[in-house]
């Protein structure tokens, strides 16, 4: 994301899960820190493809915090604009084939569909980025830790908000051991650091 303001995205499965967990989570203060989730629903016009929505309905029959958090995911159904790719002039009648599972499939091409800023997605330690930055026409990666990461450099929150962010989405999606993470972490500590001593 770059300083210009992220009008609209195309959110993926994966996307929304992460940003639903410290909603999700029980040691997470909702009263005291902020909502990722309410944030970027708030903040920006959301789309997604009807297969998200299937994905997310199917995690829901798990019993624990993935399945939690895609419950309120659905729950937000007002927030954002469920969206039909394939019905659209410009796109083929049946499912493109990227080598992504359907609903990142779906995703990108609604984004090559869309005028969209961005295209949100958990994707940004594996094979995947690659692959996804080669089949968007335009619009920009948004991975979620970049988003979080952006709200405090644009301002929406702090530096502290972010990184407390972080923390409880971190152990849930496996973000304790990725180097992207932890180099975005060790900016927000730095910016923090550079506020105290000016």
């Amino acid at each position: 994301m770059t300083d210009r303001r992220l009008r609209t995205v195309v959110a993926d499965t994966s996307a929304l899960i992460s940003l639903a967990v410290p909603r999700a989570d029980t040691a997470y203060d909702t009263d005291a820190a902020p909502g990722p989730l309410q944030y970027l629903l708030t903040s920006c016009d959301v789309f997604i493809p009807p297969e998200v929505t299937m994905e997310l309905q199917a995690l829901t029959q798990y019993q624990d915090i993935h399945g939690t958090a895609a419950t309120n995911v659905l729950a937000a159904r007002d927030y954002y604009t469920v969206e039909e790719p394939y019905e659209r002039v410009k796109t083929s009648d049946s499912r493109l084939t990227f080598g992504l599972d359907d609903g990142k499939t779906d995703g990108i091409v609604l984004v090559n569909v869309l005028d969209i800023d961005g295209f949100l997605t958990d994707e940004f330690g594996g094979p995947n980025f690659p692959l996804i930055h080669a089949v968007l026409q335009g619009p920009q990666i948004v991975p979620v830790p970049q988003l979080i990461c952006d709200y405090a450099r644009n301002s929406h929150m702090t530096d502290h908000e972010a990184r407390t962010l972080l923390a409880p989405i971190s152990p849930h999606r496996i973000w304790d051991t990725s180097p992207y993470v932890a180099q975005l972490r060790a900016r927000l500590e730095e910016n923090s650091l550079e506020l105290v001593t000016t």
